[in-house]
C-alpha cells in the first residue's frame, strides 16, 4: 500500500533582482579597488626585489650616489618609469652595517573626493 505524502504548495524561487544587483555592485567595487591598488603593490614588490638584489658585500663600500644610480638603472628594466630613487630611498651608513630604507606612499583616487593612500616601508641591512 502506497501512501501519498502531501508537500503542500512549496515553490522554488530564484534570486531576487534587488539582491542580485546588490551582489553585483559589491563584486564590481571589490574588482575596481583591486585594479586600482594592485599595480602599486606590484611596483613595490619589484622595487623591493631590485634593492634585495644589490650585491651584499659591495653596498658597504659603495658611495650613496652609486647605490642610488645602481637602483635607478634597474627600474626601467623592470618597467618602472615614474619613480625617482632619491624620493623613496633613505641611505644610512653605520659602523657595522649600511641600511637602505624604502619608504613612500601612493595616493590613488577611488571615486568622487575619496582617495586610497597606500604606505610602503621596508628596511634592508647590508653588512
Amino acid at each position: 500500500m502506497l501512501r501519498s505524502v502531501s508537500q503542500g504548495s512549496r515553490r522554488q524561487t530564484g534570486a531576487v533582482p534587488l539582491g542580485t544587483i546588490c551582489i553585483l555592485i559589491v563584486f564590481a567595487s571589490i574588482v575596481s579597488l583591486a585594479l586600482k591598488i594592485g599595480p602599486h603593490y606590484i611596483e613595490y614588490r619589484t622595487i623591493q626585489s631590485i634593492i634585495g638584489q644589490l650585491p651584499q658585500s659591495e653596498v658597504n663600500s659603495m658611495a650613496r650616489a652609486e647605490v642610488f644610480d645602481a637602483i635607478q638603472k634597474r627600474l626601467p628594466l623592470n618597467s618602472i618609469y615614474d619613480v625617482q630613487v632619491r624620493d623613496i630611498i633613505q641611505f644610512d651608513r653605520g659602523p657595522e652595517a649600511t641600511t637602505v630604507t624604502l619608504a613612500y606612499e601612493q595616493r590613488e583616487p577611488l571615486f568622487l573626493n575619496i582617495d586610497v593612500v597606500i604606505k610602503f616601508d621596508k628596511q634592508f641591512e647590508f653588512r
